[in-house]
């Protein structure tokens, strides 16, 4: 479970009962910074956007070449479709919710059969979680936790989270972590940085990236500081 995988970062914001200004509900631009796994300095550009109900961000290298990328498609206030690909390593993976039947289909392995989960409660996919807290800041911001699934398409299963939030400054800050005690020593704690207007400035926690190959990923921690508006809605459909 230390693969906590599936952008838990990811940076895309949806419209919400939280008034968000244009600049965070047009996506953004960062940079991240590896921390970890031997990488220690190792960067990464980020681009989040929002396309109608598509939501995606991608993780490239420094030379521009992509190293990952995920999408959600939304109707009706939750997420339907999501595609998680890790370039470096031959992983595409996809899921499609149908009521509250979840299938996981792994593309880069045709000789696995798919996956089925069933979805209980707020069930929660790649970019879908930041816009999620984003309108929640303010039962965040008046210390209620908050719980909910989320999806980690590539172990076919979703697990248990608590948010938390509190300030930071004039920032609030969200803690998240594993709601189960047996499998929070697993998971490791990230944690989100938002203005007092509700937009993402910083992330701190594991990435979307992964080194190694298909067989035997090494996972990556970092911090992903956000900067600037950007507006791309003329990206085709990654599904």
């Amino acid at each position: 479970m230390r693969t906590m995988v599936a952008s838990i970062f990811a940076i895309v914001i949806i419209a919400s009962a939280v008034a968000m200004p244009s600049t965070a509900l047009e996506g953004g631009r960062g940079e991240a910074v590896i921390r970890s796994g031997g990488a220690d300095g190792l960067r990464y550009l980020v681009t989040a956007s929002r396309c109608a109900d598509r939501l995606s961000t991608e993780w490239r290298h420094q030379d521009g070449s992509l190293a990952a990328l995920e999408e959600v498609e939304l109707a009706d206030g939750r997420w339907t479709r999501y595609r998680l690909r890790r370039a470096n390593v031959g992983q595409d993976l996809r899921a499609e919710r149908r009521g509250d039947v979840v299938t996981i289909i792994d593309a880069s392995r045709p000789d696995r059969g798919p996956a089925r989960l069933t979805a209980r409660g707020t069930l929660l996919a790649g970019p879908e979680l930041v816009s999620f807290l984003q309108a929640r800041l303010t039962e965040l911001r008046a210390g209620r936790s908050l719980e909910f699934q989320y999806l980690l398409a590539d172990r076919g299963t979703a697990i248990g989270f608590i948010a938390r939030g509190r300030l930071h400054g004039e920032d609030i800050e969200v803690a998240l972590e594993a709601s189960s005690a047996l499998v929070r020593p697993f998971v490791p704690a990230t944690t989100f940085r938002f203005s007092p207007d509700g937009v993402l400035r910083q992330v701190v926690g594991r990435m979307l990236p992964v080194l190694g190959d298909a067989r035997s990923q090494k996972a990556l921690d970092g911090v992903l500081k956000m900067s600037g508006p950007q507006s791309t809605c003329n990206k085709k459909s990654l599904s």
